[in-house]
């Protein structure tokens, strides 16, 4: 979802006192699962991490299957309990026929006139490629209404899996006119369960490699790695007496392997990379299921749009977030009192409304002011980054100075703005790291919970974190408890 508009800054920078962590985002709800096929990488959607019930999805709808209620197992906060659905593998599945977004439609359930805060559910039916009814859930739908011209949009703030090949999607009308619905289907339920499998079978299925090297040394020596010891290894290799180097973290015990070169020691350890084995994937995967995978399509229908008038109660408002009391600001500590129900917000003339809390517009002026004495750390993934760089290109870019790492995409990379005293650093997390196109620093390389540690807190301080894409090769396990130990620290700082 788009969060950023040149010139605009949507959010609010709450002020604590001198040395505190003043702000606290983490992204990453969402966990994919990477196949590395033939000659091209495929990134799918495996599952969506959710704190509500299985069939209940806010703006998309993911398989229920995909789902584990972990409760405690973290001691996460307030966990919720999730219901147990139907498990697709039950149905009798057939991949020749999966779900088509050609001939599944969907359709308006009331002809009413809409007005501004009015519910509208859109009634979605899944249909196979023989265009037959579908007679069990699972699909993973993405839906969402907009208003081009009035540079609108919003995602469901609900979707129900019936579990019998139909679906329900239901949006609070924030915005006045025109309002159109476009349906996704990223992936089949098939596909889902395709994807489970692997996960679930193949945790280490993504190949890691360690580049040793001594001082003058050509060419590298490079060896697989991964967070256990337990990994495909190329027969090509042909390890004899294999042992590893253990690079697990002592503060955070988490672990990382890689196998020893046979003429050089562990700390020679210069630079990480990573790659697939064709051989090793096509063992994974049928050329049946890899056809489950050619693309993310829009579901045609011929529902028309529909058009959203002002009620008696907003006072001819052309836009209204539909909230019975008023939202408190956005600041750290606010009580989130949105229902479960509710998406976090919505887009209206390029400006984010949040139905969280009551957030600020800001210019460019505004932010730098907001900013002044603040160290931003921005820890994390390529998301993150570009953040970072949207700050430093176009909202400081005339009174920042920036330094950048050997590899930029991985930093540490670092900006200032000494007029004001705002100070950028983007810092990417441990390992695992997906690097095919750049090579990481491994000296460089620092796991999140070491770096909030090791922050000096000089300035007030904002930590923003993302963390989800380079997971996709690990259990749900590992994901959740690197977010759990990286939230965790932000609090206790």
């Amino acid at each position: 979802m788009k969060t950023w508009k040149r010139g605009h800054f949507n959010g609010q920078i709450g002020g604590l006192q001198l040395g505190h962590l003043i702000g606290l985002m983490i992204f990453g709800l969402v966990s994919y699962s990477m196949l590395m096929l033939r000659y091209k990488v495929f990134s799918h959607l495996a599952i969506a991490t959710s704190f509500h019930n299985q069939s209940h999805h806010r703006g998309f709808v993911a398989p229920a299957i995909a789902y584990r209620h972990y409760g405690d197992e973290y001691k996460t906060p307030k966990p919720q309990i999730l219901t147990k659905s139907p498990d697709i593998r039950k149905v009798d599945i057939s991949l020749d026929f999966p779900t088509s977004p050609k001939f599944t439609n969907y359709f308006v359930k009331s002809n009413k006139p809409y007005n501004l805060c009015d519910t509208l559910e859109v009634s979605i039916e899944a249909r196979n490629t023989k265009n037959e009814s579908k007679l069990y859930g699972g699909d993973f739908f993405y839906v969402w209404i907009h208003s081009d011209e009035l540079h609108a949009s919003a995602a469901a703030d609900e979707i129900i899996d019936h579990f019998n090949g139909t679906y329900t999607a239901k949006f609070r009308l924030h915005w006045t006119g025109q309002v159109k619905i476009t349906i996704m289907l990223i992936h089949s339920a098939e596909a889902i369960d395709v994807l489970k499998r692997i996960r679930e079978q193949f945790p280490a299925r993504i190949s890691y490699r360690g580049e040793f090297k001594t001082e003058g040394q050509t060419p590298w020596v490079s060896t697989p790695c991964h967070i256990t010891t337990d990994f495909y290894i190329d027969p090509k290799d042909k390890y004899e007496n294999m042992t590893f180097c253990n690079f697990t973290d002592e503060k955070t015990g988490f672990p990382w392997f890689c196998v020893k070169p046979k003429l050089l020691s562990c700390d020679r350890y210069v630079t990480h990379t990573s790659t697939w084995d064709e051989e090793y994937i096509g063992d994974l995967i049928s050329d049946k299921e890899i056809r489950l995978y050619t693309s993310t399509e829009v579901v045609t229908s011929t529902a028309i749009p529909i058009y959203v008038v002002p009620s008696n109660m907003s006072n001819n408002a052309a836009v209204s977030k539909c909230v019975v009391k008023e939202l408190q600001a956005c600041v750290l500590g606010a009580t989130e009192t949105r229902p479960d129900d509710s998406v976090a917000g919505f887009y209206f003339k390029d400006i984010w409304h949040s139905l969280v809390c009551h957030n600020r517009e800001f210019t460019p002026p505004g932010i730098t002011k907001c900013l002044q004495n603040h160290t931003l750390y921005f820890l994390g993934d390529s998301t993150i980054r570009q953040w970072y760089e949207y700050f430093v290109r176009f909202i400081l870019k005339d009174t920042i100075v920036e330094k950048l790492a050997a590899m930029p995409g991985f930093g540490p990379n670092f900006a200032t703005d000494e007029a004001h005293d705002i100070h950028l650093k983007y810092i990417f997390h441990g390992y695992p790291i997906l690097a095919r196109e750049n090579k990481a620093v491994v000296k460089d390389i620092k796991y999140m919970p070491n770096t909030i540690d090791d922050i000096v807190q000089e300035n007030r301080v904002v930590v923003m974190i993302t963390i989800w894409a380079h997971f996709g090769g690990t259990n749900l396990t590992y994901y959740r408890n690197k977010r759990f130990h990286s939230t965790l620290k932000i609090k206790k700082s």
